[in-house]
């Protein structure tokens, strides 16, 4: 087992996309923290909150919902940046494409069954390649907070307004988010078997859903409780949740989706026809 890790993890280093997405995503990170402390400036002006707060009513968005979604401009202090990289969707997308091109790649090119045909358990390949890409999205996620955090470093002093027991825990329920989301990639690149249609699933899935899931939120009252469980709302909500007392939410989400797409993926990938 230890043998294939090392193997895995080799092909992975190898893997141009994910050096790509992570130049990109540095890139990316940077652009977004000048991007973000622009919205922030322009926001902290009274006339232009007032204007896009009674907007965001007139489309039907209640006031509890506007000032959750305008509170999401990062004040101009250090940590506040690093949350908002973390919560804001982008990564969430990088780390989909390079789960999706390692684990296609693996069919298109026959290495699936090459790894078999050694004498692995179906099991052991598929847990194997899961800590692979458990790894490919600690750069990703690594590679965007470092490009975020050196502009906001450079603008801003190094410093929270938060407590250190507060940081430390909403960074410990994000690298656990991210950990469960990678098994939820990896199980739907599994089923789709090639790169592009993998990419697609996984994109477009959690971004219908969570539109769907926000339209049903203006007419059920529950669904606004329950929304707070998709974990792709979640990693957007874990601030929030902390400020609110419902910190527990992430880090019961994360077992419930790490444990049941690992073995779901599992039983797929042990039923599979690999060519």
């Amino acid at each position: 087992m230890g043998r294939l890790i090392l193997s895995d993890l080799k092909k992975l280093m190898r893997c141009r996309t994910l050096w790509v997405c992570a130049v990109i995503g540095f890139l990316t990170g940077m652009s977004m923290t000048f991007l973000y402390d622009a919205a922030w400036n322009n926001m902290t002006d009274t006339t232009n909150y007032q204007m896009v707060f009674s907007f965001l009513k007139t489309i039907g968005m209640d006031s509890d919902t506007s000032k959750q979604l305008l509170s999401q401009f990062p004040q101009e202090v250090f940590w506040q940046y690093i949350n908002t990289l973390f919560s804001d969707g982008n990564l969430i997308i990088f780390s989909a494409i390079v789960i999706s091109v390692y684990i296609g790649t693996e069919y298109n090119e026959g290495t699936f069954k090459n790894t078999l045909s050694r004498g692995f358990s179906r099991t052991s390949v598929y847990t194997s390649k899961y800590i692979s890409c458990v790894v490919s999205t600690a750069i990703t996620v690594i590679a965007y907070l470092a490009g975020g955090g050196i502009v906001a470093a450079i603008k801003f002093d190094l410093t929270t307004d938060v407590s250190d027991e507060q940081m430390i825990l909403m960074v410990l329920a994000y690298s656990g988010l991210y950990i469960a989301l990678t098994a939820v990639f990896m199980f739907i690149s599994v089923i789709s078997k090639k790169t592009g249609l993998a990419i697609a699933l996984n994109i477009v899935i959690p971004i219908f859903v969570s539109i769907f899931v926000r339209i049903l939120t203006f007419g059920f009252e529950w669904v606004q409780k329950a929304v707070k469980f998709w974990i792709f709302d979640t990693i957007t909500l874990v601030q929030t949740l902390y400020q609110n007392d419902n910190i527990y939410i992430a880090f019961t989400v994360i077992p419930i989706y790490l444990v049941l797409f690992l073995i779901l993926g599992i039983i797929i990938f042990n039923r599979q026809d690999i060519k």
